[in-house]
């Protein structure tokens, strides 16, 4: 008889709530061991997450495996619903299962399992453990944009800095204050002071139970957030930036400026209050020709106090070129109107758009109508195995295996549902509000504010402009723009609009491949 131990796992409440709870997977997993035969040693349940196996049940499992090997009484096998509930981590997969095997215990899956007589059994298993890591990235890959765009929205996102705690409003992330806040606040405040250096200020705070390293109250100085604003960190194609958030501000954003002058050695009469992204809409998208760093921007005042304003370069303690803001601005709009776009090619781009959105709609709308009726088909079965068993046609245990079949594939057909309607395309709203801005862009660009410019800036050039010579120098255009200045080559050779057409139907369509065709 084989020694086994069945392991079940879930990571969020939500696979608890919808099919995937503790109790359902042992329950399985004890009547497949029963029908084999196996003889269950112990039953072990996991609430942690599986990228990796520094899992505290999984190293209790390790040590019993161990415990008794070459015992009579040895692990033959650790038992799991299915590969997704074992690991969610290829390499480390095999890598787990080979430790295991050295110790004369195998993993066993009641589904997906593979048939190690099978050539291609090992193929087949990586693919059994790749699909659990490649559901894993799309998931931290959805949870970093989702991320990315409630910073956006002022909501804060990670771990709380000292002096707040985070809290829900509605749907929501944002900070209130916690029992620190009024010491942060006299830290500050000291800081500011200049009558205490930062390490005088730290251990101060430490007496009042702080417990403060060298490298964290510096942190704490420079923590943009307790002035109420969010650091929203560079992210695809869109620069890092500095919003307003939704939480209280522990001090005014003149206290922050003078803690972290007195914090830097310096002190300069400087205006952190104001927003300047109407003033300077092209920060973040120059850079330092020299030493590659971001451009700031700053007024100096004459000798007749007039005020010019420049962009220059952050690197302390180094002479670089200042660049006046008006010539720098008109520089880039003469760059925008090299490739503000004719009429002609933009309705040859609407109606090649218009073409492929519909397909791309049309495709989701037929896919949707198949789960739908996939979805009303096993509800009817599920009705009628109901009946069935209400008749006394079929036995109890039938009855229960083939409920608990139908709920799993409707409950795997009604994400896949949900998923699909969510994907809802502003295919429209972009042909007629976005698409005529590209006729007119250096228009559009002069009528808008600061941060309006500086997302159109993010849009058109996918990397920092570089000034050399006190000029800008040519720049690298994000992929859609390069694709219409190619369409705009083509058609000032005098094509004709069919092949047009077809030119920029092939370079705007995605390549085939797994993944569905989208834009």
């Amino acid at each position: 008889m084989k020694n086994v131990i069945i392991c079940s796992r879930v990571s969020t409440d939500e696979q608890a709530q919808q099919g995937y709870s503790l109790e359902y997977q042992e329950e399985i997993i004890t009547r497949y061991c029963i029908n084999k035969g196996y003889n269950i040693i112990k039953s072990f349940r996991e609430d942690y997450s599986a990228k990796d196996f520094n899992r505290p049940k999984w190293k209790q499992i390790i040590s019993l495996v161990q415990e008794r090997r070459r015992k009579a009484d040895s692990i033959d096998a650790v038992i799991f619903l299915r590969p997704d509930r074992f690991s969610r981590n290829l390499i480390l997969s095999f890598s787990e299962i080979t430790l295991l095997s050295k110790m004369g215990c195998e993993v066993e899956f009641v589904e997906g399992q593979v048939d190690d007589s099978n050539p291609e059994a090992l193929l087949l298993q990586a693919i059994g453990f790749a699909l659990p890591e490649v559901e894993n990235r799309k998931i931290s890959k959805r949870s970093k944009e989702g991320s990315h765009k409630a910073r956006l929205n002022g909501c804060f996102t990670g771990t709380s800095p000292r002096g707040y705690r985070c809290v829900r409003v509605g749907k929501d992330a944002t900070l209130e204050f916690s029992q620190d806040a009024d010491l942060i606040r006299e830290g500050f405040e000291k800081m500011a002071s200049e009558l205490y250096t930062a390490d005088e200020v730290r251990r101060w705070l430490n007496g009042q139970g702080m417990k403060l390293s060298k490298n964290q109250f510096p942190n704490i100085i420079r923590n943009l957030t307790y002035s109420g604003k969010i650091l929203v960190r560079a992210f695809g194609n869109q620069p890092e930036q500095i919003v307003q958030g939704l939480h209280p501000a522990l001090i005014s954003e003149e206290l922050f400026a003078k803690a972290n002058d007195v914090l830097s050695g310096r002190k300069r009469n400087m205006d952190f209050k104001s927003d300047k992204i109407n003033l300077y809409p092209l920060k973040g998208h120059l850079c330092c020709p020299n030493h590659g760093r971001a451009l700031s921007a700053y007024a100096s005042t004459g000798r007749s106090g007039n005020k010019f304003h420049y962009y220059i370069c952050t690197k302390p303690h180094v002479k670089c070129d200042r660049y006046p803001i008006e010539d720098v601005h008109n520089q880039v709009e003469r760059i925008l109107s090299s490739i503000q776009l004719s009429a002609q090619l933009m309705n040859t781009y609407r109606t090649t758009l218009e073409g492929l959105f519909e397909n791309d709609d049309l495709n989701r709308k037929k896919s949707i109508q198949k789960s739908l009726e996939e979805v009303e088909r096993l509800n009817k079965r599920k009705s009628f195995i109901e009946e069935q068993y209400m008749d006394g046609l079929i036995p109890a245990q039938e009855y229960q295996d083939l409920k608990n079949n139908i709920n799993t594939r409707l409950f795997n057909e009604k994400n896949k549902l949900q998923e699909q309607q969510e994907v809802l395309s502003p295919f429209r709203e972009y042909l007629d509000n976005q698409v005529p801005m590209l006729e007119d862009l250096v228009g559009f660009y002069k009528s808008v504010d600061g941060r309006t410019k500086n997302k159109i800036l993010g849009c058109i050039f996918s990397e920092k402009l570089y000034l050399e010579e006190k000029k800008v120098a040519t720049p690298k255009f994000t992929t859609p723009i390069e694709l219409l200045l190619n369409a705009s080559k083509v058609l000032q050779n005098c094509k004709n609009k069919k092949e047009v057409n077809n030119d920029l139907f092939f370079q705007l369509a995605p390549p085939l491949g797994l993944e569905p065709r989208t834009l």
